[in-house]
Formats: C-alpha cells, sequence, structure tokens
C-alpha cells in the first residue's frame, strides 16, 4: 500500500495562556457538486502514454453518475493551463494541485503507470489541493495498457471509499466545531476505519479528546500527528497545551519551543511558553525567550510587560538580590513601556520598576518611579489595571516607598507612607508590622507597641513579631554596649534601657518556649549590663544613689534567668556568680553611704 501523507487543513486560532486551543473551523455545508480536477495518469516508457489520458478520460466520464461529485471539463482545464503559460505534458502533481486550488477543486487526482510483474500498476492519488490531504488510495496492477477501463473502473470503487472517508472527516469537523466530542470522535473512528494511517483524522480526534478533557487518550493522537509530521505547528501546539493539562511541564515547554521554531513571531504562544517556564520557576530561561520575542517585536506591550515582572523575580529571591543584571532588564523593559504608553502604562509596571530599581539600591530612580506610579493610579478610572482595584495599587506603591525610606535610613517619612498605604487598604501583607517596627526605629515605642497588639489581634504571628523586635533591639541598641563590658563606665545606659523595654516587649509577645529561654536570658543580660554601667560609674567615690540604681538592675537578674531555661548555661552560671559579688558589693556600699 502506498504510504499517505495527511496534513491538517486548518490553522488553530490563538488562545490565551490556561485556555483550551480553538477547535478547528467547521467544514462549510455542501449545497452543490463538489468539483474534481482529473489530471492524466503520467505513463513511464514502455507503457503507452495515451493509457493515462485514457484513464483520465474514463474518471472524468465516471464523475458524471457518482454523487456529490462532477469533473471539471477538460476543455476547461486546459485553457487555465494556457492562461498559467504551462506545459500539460511536464507539470508535476504539485503543479496539479496548484491549478486545482485555482480553480476551486474539492480533489485532484494524479497518478502514475509504470510496468510491474503481471503487467501494469497504476498508483493515484485524491488530494484536497488546499489541505494536502489525501484519500486513501491502494496501488493496484492490470493486466496491460489497454486496460484503461478496468482502471477506471477500480480508481472509481476506491473514490466511493475514500468520499466515506471524507464525509466522516468532515462529520467530525463539524461536531468537534459544535463542542459535540462524543460525536466528533465516534466520526474520526469511522474515518480512520477506513484510512488508519490519516494524521487528519488523529489530529481531529485528539483536539475532540481535548474537548472532552480525556488528556490521555489526546495525547496518544497528537504525538503520532507529530512523529509523522514534525512541522505541523496546529498539532504542535495542541500536543504542547495537553501535556501540560497532564502536568508534564519539560514535554509541554519542549513541544511549544518547537513550535515557536516554526512560528517565532507568534506572540501569544511566547506568552504561555514564558508561563509554563515561570511555573517550573525557570526564570532565566524565562527572561532570554522574552528578550527574544522583545527583539523581533519591540513595540509588544505584551511581551514588554511579562518581561518586566520575570527580569524583577529572576533577579532576587525573598528580596535579596542573586543577578543584578536581571534587575537592569526589568527596569530597561519598564523604561521602554513609558515610552511606548505614556500615562497610559499599567501602573504594576511601575510598581515593578519600583522595586527594582530599590533592590539595586538606586533610591532617587525608585522614588520618581513611584510617584509617577501614584500619578498613574490616581488619574485612572479604576478598571483596567486586573485584579487589583486602584486601593490595593495606591497601597502597594505607598508600601514600596515606606521600605524606601526605610533603606534610606528615614525611618519618619516610611511611617508616613505606610500610614497612608494602610487608610488605602488596612490589608497590606504584615503592614501593620511593619509601621510598627518603623515607629520603633524613630523612638515612638508606644506608638509601636500599640500597632504590635493590633498586628497580633489581626492574625499575625507573634513569634514572627517578637523575633523582629529583638532583632531590631539587638543590633540598634544592645550589641555594642555589650561589647563594652570590659569597661563598664563607657555603657550607655540609655542604650540599655531601650533595648531591655524592647527585649520585654518581644518576651511578652512570643510563645516558642525556646525563644522565649533566649529573650529572658538576653533580658539578664541587659540588667546585669545595666548594672554595671551604674557600678563602673561608682568607683571612685561609692556613692548611695549610683550603688541603689545597680542594686535594682543587679537583683532583677536572677528573675530572668530563672525564665531562661538552659539557654547558654555556662554564660548564666558566670553571671550569676558575678551577681552574687555584685549584690554584696552594692549592700555594702549603700549601708557605709545611705546613711551619712
Amino acid at each position: 500500500m502506498r504510504s499517505t501523507r495527511n496534513i491538517l487543513p486548518w490553522v488553530a486560532a490563538g488562545f490565551a495562556v490556561l485556555s483550551l486551543p480553538a477547535a478547528p473551523r467547521a467544514l462549510e455545508a455542501q449545497t452543490s457538486d463538489l468539483l474534481i480536477l482529473v489530471a492524466p495518469v503520467t505513463a513511464t516508457e514502455p507503457v503507452d502514454r495515451r493509457f493515462g489520458e485514457r484513464i483520465a478520460e474514463e474518471i472524468r466520464d465516471a464523475l458524471k453518475i457518482f454523487p456529490g461529485y462532477i469533473a471539471i471539463e477538460r476543455d476547461d482545464a486546459r485553457d487555465r493551463i494556457d492562461d498559467f503559460d504551462l506545459d500539460e505534458r511536464t507539470m508535476t502533481p504539485i503543479d496539479w494541485r496548484q491549478l486545482g486550488g485555482q480553480m476551486n477543486a474539492a480533489l485532484v487526482m494524479t497518478g502514475t503507470a509504470v510496468t510491474a510483474a503481471g503487467g501494469v500498476e497504476v498508483d493515484v492519488a485524491f488530494v484536497e489541493p488546499r489541505s494536502g490531504d489525501e484519500l486513501p488510495m491502494v496501488a493496484f496492477t492490470v493486466a496491460d495498457d489497454d486496460s484503461h477501463e478496468e482502471a477506471g473502473a477500480q480508481i472509481v470503487g476506491q473514490l466511493g471509499q475514500g468520499v466515506e472517508y471524507l464525509r466522516s472527516l468532515a462529520f467530525c469537523g463539524d461536531y468537534l466545531a459544535s463542542e459535540q466530542p462524543m460525536d466528533a470522535i465516534s466520526n474520526c473512528n469511522a474515518a480512520l476505519a477506513l484510512n488508519p494511517a490519516s494524521d487528519r483524522a488523529h489530529y481531529l480526534r485528539g483536539r475532540a479528546y481535548m474537548l472532552n478533557e480525556a488528556w490521555g487518550d489526546a495525547v496518544a493522537d497528537l504525538q503520532g500527528v507529530v512523529d509523522n509530521s514534525p512541522s505541523n505547528t496546529d498539532a504542535l501546539e495542541s500536543l504542547a497545551f495537553t501535556y501540560a493539562q497532564l502536568g508534564d511541564g519539560a514535554a509541554s515547554l519542549r513541544y511549544y519551543q518547537q513550535f515557536l521554531d516554526f512560528r517565532p513571531d507568534d506572540v501569544d504562544t511566547r506568552l504561555r511558553i514564558a508561563y509554563e517556564l515561570t511555573q517550573a520557576e525557570r526564570w532565566g530561561e524565562t527572561v532570554q525567550l522574552l528578550q527574544d520575542g522583545v527583539e523581533r517585536a519591540p513595540d509588544n506591550v505584551g511581551l514588554l510587560e511579562y518581561l518586566t515582572g520575570a527580569a524583577l523575580r529572576a533577579g532576587q529571591t525573598d528580596g535579596a538580590v542573586t543577578d543584578p543584571a536581571m534587575l537592569r532588564v526589568a527596569v530597561d523593559a519598564s523604561g521602554s513601556l513609558v515610552e511606548l504608553q505614556g500615562d497610559a502604562v499599567n501602573p504594576s509596571t511601575l510598581s515593578n520598576a519600583t522595586n527594582a530599581y530599590m533592590l539595586l539600591e538606586e533610591y532617587d530612580n525608585a522614588l520618581a518611579f513611584s510617584e509617577q506610579a501614584l500619578e498613574s493610579i490616581s488619574a485612572s478610572d479604576g478598571s483596567g489595571e486586573g485584579e487589583m482595584s486602584r486601593e490595593e495599587l495606591l497601597a502597594q506603591v505607598h508600601s514600596s516607598r515606606a521600605t524606601i525610606y526605610d533603606r534610606m535610613e528615614n525611618p519618619a517619612m516610611g511611617v508616613t507612607e505606610l500610614e497612608q498605604a494602610l487608610a488605602y487598604n488596612p490589608d497590606v501583607p504584615n503592614g501593620r508590622q511593619q509601621l510598627a517596627t518603623l515607629k520603633l526605629k524613630t523612638g515612638d515605642i508606644e506608638g509601636a507597641i500599640a500597632d504590635f497588639r493590633t498586628a497580633v489581634e489581626a492574625g499575625a504571628d507573634p513569634n514572627q513579631i517578637a523575633n523582629a523586635i529583638f532583632s531590631l533591639a539587638y543590633t540598634n541598641h544592645f550589641e555594642a554596649q555589650s561589647r563594652a563590658l570590659s569597661n563598664p563606665a563607657t555603657i550607655d545606659v540609655r542604650e540599655v534601657a531601650t533595648a531591655l523595654e524592647l527585649f520585654t516587649l518581644a518576651a511578652e509577645f512570643v510563645q516558642d518556649p525556646a525563644a522565649s529561654e533566649q529573650m529572658h536570658f538576653f533580658i539578664a543580660f541587659g540588667y546585669y549590663l545595666q548594672g554595671s554601667a551604674y557600678d563602673g560609674r561608682n568607683e571612685d567615690d561609692e556613692a548611695c544613689a549610683p550603688a541603689r540604681n545597680a542594686l535594682n538592675a543587679f537583683q532583677r537578674v536572677g528573675t530572668h534567668l530563672g525564665q531562661a531555661g538552659s539557654h547558654q548555661a555556662a554564660s548564666q552560671q558566670q553571671i550569676r556568680e558575678a551577681i552574687d559579688v555584685q549584690l554584696y558589693r552594692q549592700e555594702s556600699i549603700i549601708e557605709a553611704s545611705c546613711s551619712r
């Protein structure tokens, strides 16, 4: 049997990320006889050339009574051949197919006749000129080159089966377009029973399985089509989508990228591949894919917007810069969007650029972009910005500006920005907690405590809050003072007092037992440090008031060590021994000095 090559007749419509590729256009309803262009069968010597012409004439005569089809008159075909300045004797099957397309033929018959064992082998093909799809036809042998009537009869007999195949395909396509997948599958099965090698039938059935969400069955059909025809972009696109539904991201990406090799300017598919890559967190590949697209379409807003967000994600991990070059790509892409769109630029683009500049520590640029974002959002009508409302977008930008000011060591402005953010959206992620932290940095401990309490009431993790307070207190107020223990007179009592106030606050919030023990240890150590500072200033004159202050501090150490568990047990023992000495010393000073 001669192998057939079946090429899909339809181009799938574009579709958005995570949507099913559009079904092929349904076949137009047949309201009149369809035309068949019958070419003379090409006879190879010693077969008589007229044998091929007689076969063609037999077919044209038979089609006069063949239901649903009619042959194009030979004279009409010759006229068009003359119009195109062709020579019928040298025309190839491709030439005949092109002529058939010009003459609105539904099918074009071409074939060959060659000497074979036992007679003459005749091999014909009926092809749809626009799609390239072939009817199932089997080569056969007749006795000699006078057997044109027998050859014609065999061809017409097979044509009847081929037409039934076409009819089944047509119904399959119609049902598919009407979103009736089971009827489509049934008719494709009928077509495949007549022509098991039909890629077109396998493709349509695969699409019907997709519509029915039978993804495994769809892969079986579509994979075969792609294996037979690797450049079939319709099948590549459908197969890639189907693998994505099966959770095989690697296969999905492979076939999407093969599709893009043939259709590099298809922006929708490029964005779909970018989506699949981001799902797999392959950020570098995502950026490269989008950059390639931008090179081909530098004014495409969709590509630039996606590139801005993907490059921002590729350049950092949890707020820590990992690839500054990627962040530069993000700000450059956002700059291109501003040039293209002006005031109409998507506010989220400006927000992304703000964050990228912030991560690059280019704070002036970050503030400038964020200001532009605020103006753009405020001037909008509140629609067209995606899933976020205008208030949420404004809150997001003000929150980013608060972070910028915090990094510029201007917590007071950070407080102002974050308060505005919370006014627009009280549910800014961690907003109340961040506001409290900023207030701590400004010295507004009372305000910070109130905001921390509000955050916990709203569901914030008290352990996280406790750790944030403790970390800030240790870094900003305690660490440097603890290093001065060797020279107690240089310890800043006020800084230690601030640290103790914050350590105590952290211990009030914390719920984790181990963290609680750590905090009580440092509270104890803080009081020891405070008492040592008072004593260090009292060594010369052993005055009453400093001794009372020192004694008060040292007396508090034991209580908190008792709640420190086994945290830094060795250090605890040293502190206890030192406290015993200090308590005796301070009581002696008080007894000697305070009664004077």
